[in-house]
């Protein structure tokens, strides 16, 4: 399906004349799929004759990547949150691969993974905010999947709630069944120029457990909005790991970054040069474009 649904977009772009009929038809038939499985799950809970409109929304964005030096490299993240009408002060459900769950995947490296069921997955429940002074606390539970292996874990979120909106710091910690554990914390701050001009300034750091891996990302990035659809940014990132307390840098890349929404205000799709250098080139530098086009579903 995902094959099919990438042909049938990236005919609309070359060609003027498509008929599009036939992807809003998709479009539409995926959209009433959410807002049915939403119901189902909601009545589940609660048997009530409830008018409240379902919220459930999804994206599924395929990306495409050349690089100088490398095979050429392709990635399909999907991800699914679905607002329970009846229950949705209380609970929000979360399904979503591996790529869209990682808040630190910055497209250097895309999985060539074509079949869905080599990627792991994410089945979460969200308790709706707990607000502690300016501490605003999220837990969940849920279950992390591959094929037959089950991975059962505890999941909370922290998120500092700044006066100047323009801060933001957040944490996501998970603890699984078997013990083990991962950590995230991001800060962030984003800085306005102009009405239609910012940068961001973003700092990442992740723990796993698992594999005793510790990783850091560092960027500055300048977006200039052009109009509702389109947007330009330019950026420099730096992605580093640590070692018995020593950093040791993995790459530094500079790239530009083009996204339009160009058919309705669902469907788009982002172009991004760069040049890099990895770490295991030695750091010569390689020239990378990566194609994303996505769809948005929405019940709203």
């Amino acid at each position: 399906m995902s094959k099919f649904l990438y042909l049938l977009i990236l005919s609309s772009l070359l060609f003027g004349d498509f008929n599009t009929t036939i992807l809003d038809i998709y479009h539409d038939k995926l959209s009433q799929i959410l807002v049915e499985s939403s119901n189902s799950v909601d009545d589940y809970f609660i048997e009530t004759h409830s008018i409240k409109k379902s919220k459930t929304q999804a994206e599924l964005k395929t990306s495409f990547a050349v690089e100088s030096n490398r095979e050429s490299e392709y990635a399909l993240r999907f991800r699914l949150r679905i607002n329970l009408p009846k229950i949705q002060k209380k609970f929000r459900l979360f399904f979503e691969d591996e790529d869209s769950d990682n808040i630190f995947y910055d497209g250097t490296k895309l999985d060539n993974r074509y079949r869905v069921n080599n990627k792991s997955y994410f089945l979460r429940l969200d308790f709706f905010d707990y607000i502690f002074k300016k501490i605003d606390f999220t837990s969940g539970f849920g279950v992390k999947f591959r094929k037959f292996n089950l991975y059962p874990y505890v999941n909370l979120k922290v998120k500092y709630l700044f006066e100047n909106r323009d801060f933001i710091a957040n944490s996501r910690f998970r603890l699984y069944s078997d013990g083990k554990f991962e950590n995230a914390v991001t800060l962030s701050k984003i800085e306005h120029l102009k009405k239609n001009i910012y940068i961001l300034y973003r700092n990442f750091f992740k723990y796993k457990d698992r594999t005793n891996s510790t990783t850091i990302i560092n960027s500055i990035s300048m977006t200039k909005i052009i109009s509702h659809k389109q947007e330009l940014t330019t950026g420099v990132s730096f992605a580093s790991r640590l070692d018995a307390l020593k950093a040791y840098l993995s790459y530094q890349q500079l790239y530009i970054a083009y996204r339009e929404i160009f058919y309705k205000n669902w469907l788009y799709y982002e172009v991004s040069p760069s040049i890099l250098w990895r770490e295991e080139n030695n750091f010569d530098s390689s020239y990378r474009c990566m194609f994303n086009l996505g769809m948005k579903f929405s019940t709203n």
